[in-house]
């Protein structure tokens, strides 16, 4: 049994205590609408898959979630925080806290896209897809196009078209095989160690924030999270662990060249803000579509998508400034 909690914020749940902190399951409203009429969540889901999706996927995520962190709090005298994106942050590369960082990053993830959804006005039958749909190219013609020019405008400058970004989008989460998400982020132009370090890299009377001005898609698997900055330092250990011996050789031969210095010294651990998620693992679309109904569930989704909810989530847009130095 878990203890009951406050309602949480919309963007990341808190935790309720300093020393004994603990989960309830987020609200989200129009789940709660369809859990309590025991109607569709139309165009997309029906009320058996929202049910096993957040209701009891959502609060086994949480019950892991409050068991690891009271097995955690046991263990260590240290102090927790009460924001579930600082517990992920802080867990991400301690392997003793693998299971507060999995069933965090699960939760935070799965209600980051159920958030980005809305019903669809228009009447959607939602049947069960068939072998021979595999075959099938997907569907050009579309709706649900963001209204919003700022969201609009940097969409068509990073991907050419709403069209071009769809494609690009739905067939990102096609590609994933077995547990992840597509997500789109907004990404600034220059790491994070650069902005710190370099006090003539900013714009005239601003400080050294994340400078964001471009739109991305990117896959994530499993628990895995978006933001570079986070997982950069597991990525250099990993490539340093396998290639050390030979790249130590090498580079004592090679100078390289302009484009990998530039690489490593500006891109290395860029901030990518989560602006939109996409879960594209088999049990979202298994009840409702069946095994052969991937294409069609994307489809919907993006039907479905809250375009104001992600216009909300965007950053400033700002065009980098770099001064000679």
């Amino acid at each position: 049994m878990y203890r009951v909690a406050r309602t949480l914020p919309r963007r990341a749940p808190t935790l309720l205590s300093q020393r004994n902190v603990s989960f309830s399951l987020p609200t989200i409203s129009t789940l709660e609408t369809v859990k309590s009429t025991q109607q569709d969540f139309k165009g997309l889901f029906s009320s058996e898959t929202v049910n096993e999706l957040w209701f009891k996927r959502g609060q086994q995520l949480v019950e892991g979630l409050n068991q690891s962190l009271e097995q955690a709090s046991a263990s260590s005298s240290e102090s927790q925080s009460n924001n579930l994106l600082d517990i992920i942050a802080q867990t991400i590369q301690k392997p003793e806290h693998y299971g507060i960082y999995s069933y965090g990053s699960l939760l935070y993830n799965l209600q980051f896209f159920l958030e980005s959804l809305k019903e669809n006005s228009a009447e959607v039958k939602l049947s069960q897809s068939e072998p021979k749909d595999l075959l099938k190219t997907g569907n050009t013609t579309f709706g649900n196009i963001p209204a919003d020019e700022n969201l609009k405008s940097w969409l068509i400058d990073s991907f050419g078209s709403i069209e071009e970004f769809r494609n690009l989008l739905l067939n990102s989460a096609k590609a994933i095989k077995g547990d992840g998400l597509v997500w789109l982020v907004a990404e600034s132009n220059l790491s994070q160690n650069i902005l710190k370090q370099s006090p003539s890299i900013t714009e005239p009377g601003t400080t050294k924030d994340p400078v964001y001005n471009n739109l991305a898609i990117v896959n994530t698997y499993n628990a895995g999270v978006v933001d570079d900055s986070l997982r950069s330092g597991q990525v250099n250990r990993l490539k340093l662990q396998k290639e050390a011996n030979l790249q130590l050789e090498i580079d004592r031969l090679t100078l390289g060249t302009a484009e990998e210095a530039e690489f490593n010294t500006l891109y290395n651990d860029k901030k990518l803000l989560p602006v939109l998620a996409i879960d594209g693992s088999m049990r979202n679309y298994l009840l409702d579509y069946g095994v052969y109904g991937k294409q069609q569930y994307l489809e919907n989704v993006w039907e479905c998508i809250d375009w104001d909810v992600v216009s909300k989530r965007l950053p400033v847009r700002t065009k980098q400034f770099i001064n000679s130095y």
